[in-house]
C-alpha cells in the first residue's frame, strides 16, 4: 500500500503576512502562535515530522492544523 503523502498547503499573499503577525506577535496566544508557525513551515514544504521537532509538537496537530488550512480538504 502506498504511503500518503502530505497535504500541499498555499498562502496566499494576505494569508502570510497575517500569519506571521500571529507567529511573531507578542500579543498573540501561545497556541494561535503555534498554529500560526505551524502553518507557516507547511507552506514552506516541510515535512511534519521536522515541524513537530521545531514547535515541540507531536505529529498530530502537525497533520491536523496542515489538513484544515491545506484547500479542498
Amino acid at each position: 500500500m502506498p504511503l500518503a503523502s502530505a497535504v500541499p498547503v498555499v498562502l496566499t499573499a494576505s494569508e502570510r503576512h497575517r500569519l506571521k503577525k500571529m507567529a511573531y506577535g507578542h500579543k498573540t496566544p501561545h497556541q494561535a502562535r503555534q498554529r500560526a508557525t505551524n502553518v507557516l513551515l507547511a507552506a514552506r514544504g516541510r515535512p511534519k515530522a521536522r515541524i513537530a521537532v521545531q514547535t515541540r509538537l507531536h505529529e498530530d496537530p502537525v497533520r491536523t492544523w496542515r489538513g484544515r488550512f491545506a484547500p479542498g480538504v
